[in-house]
């Protein structure tokens, strides 16, 4: 037999009027809401946030699209999404479309049949934001991160990729660096394109030409195999830009015991463990998780703010020899 807001009451001798405020995140007093809390315990009560959503029309719910669950970046801002959110009673319903095989536009049309009060999409893989129609013409919030979609109704939270990867070409500079290199992910995804301008826009500016500029695969294998080529079609090559965080790690192991300095997306940990000369661009993840999910708990709340882009900035970390 299903346990009501009725036998809560009783159980703990409150009104039903109570309870169900102190359900639905009202303050009651502290007396109350240890009796209430004793009696959900004593009976087993288990809200029904489905049939709750129906009559409200409001799941607390936000779903997360990520492209790839596996990514140490995706993973961060994802932590700091569900930790915002949860602070405020909300939950999030995460999927991942590289390993269903979904594409963008089916995921989103899963999740709003989920009826989730917003949509967070974490580094989609294509600029087509024709995908979000469905949640835009029903009024569902919308947060892109790390990516910018061609769309101008929606907010999209993304770095400052051409000032960070100048940062490292200039770190590199000042360390008497000359022959510098970059090993850079497909240039059509906007990441990667921005970072490689950067690169390319502060060697200009020093009067330098890149020593090699090598396409890698966003992976441990597709940097290995870069960093290889590196050695053997510009062995001049003294330091190295990577731009993300799997292929650095491939590059790290490809240079072997090379003397090349290395910089790298989101490595500050790995940095610091194996290569004194290793540095790291580190991505204010949770800034860009707590900022996306501020954002949905707003629309949440009826607060009006005008979409756009939010640009952060990148921190940079370097180490010894670099």
């Amino acid at each position: 037999m299903n346990v009501t807001i009725k036998d809560i009451a009783a159980e703990a001798e409150l009104s039903p009027a109570t309870v169900s405020a102190y359900l639905n995140g009202a303050r009651v007093r502290a007396e109350n809401r240890d009796a209430i809390e004793c009696a959900i315990t004593k009976l087993g009560y288990i809200r029904n946030d489905y049939a709750r959503a129906l009559k409200t029309r409001r799941s607390r719910t936000v779903g997360v699209i990520i492209y790839d669950l596996s990514d140490a970046f995706a993973a961060g801002v994802s932590a700091a999404i569900e930790g915002t959110l949860a602070q405020a009673g909300y939950g999030i319903l995460i999927c991942d479309c590289k390993n269903t095989g979904k594409t963008l536009t089916e995921t989103v049309r899963f999740l709003i049949s989920k009826m989730v009060d917003g949509l967070i999409v974490i580094m989609p893989d294509s600029t087509d934001g024709r995908c979000l129609d469905a949640a835009v013409r029903q009024n569902i919030p919308v947060v892109v991160v790390d990516r910018l979609m061609d769309r101008d109704d929606i907010t999209q939270i993304v770095l400052n990729n051409r000032e960070a990867a100048a940062g490292a070409v200039r770190m590199f500079l000042s360390g008497g660096h000359r022959e510098i290199a970059i090993i850079t992910g497909s240039r059509e995804i906007y990441t990667h394109a921005e970072r490689l301008a950067g690169f390319c826009e502060a060697l200009a500016q020093a009067g330098r030409k890149p020593s090699a500029i090598v396409d890698g695969e966003l992976t441990v294998e597709g940097g290995f195999r870069a960093a290889k080529t590196i050695l053997t079609e510009a062995p001049q090559t003294t330091a190295v830009l990577v731009t993300s965080y799997l292929m650095t790690v491939g590059a790290v192991f490809g240079f072997g015991d090379r003397p090349i300095a290395c910089a790298g997306f989101d490595n500050k940990a790995f940095s610091a463990a194996v290569r004194p000369d290793l540095a790291a661009v580190e991505q204010p993840k949770e800034e860009m998780g707590r900022l996306a999910a501020q954002r949905i708990l707003a629309a949440a709340a009826g607060e009006s703010y005008a979409p756009g882009v939010i640009t952060l900035c990148a921190g940079m970390y370097s180490f010894e020899g670099t």
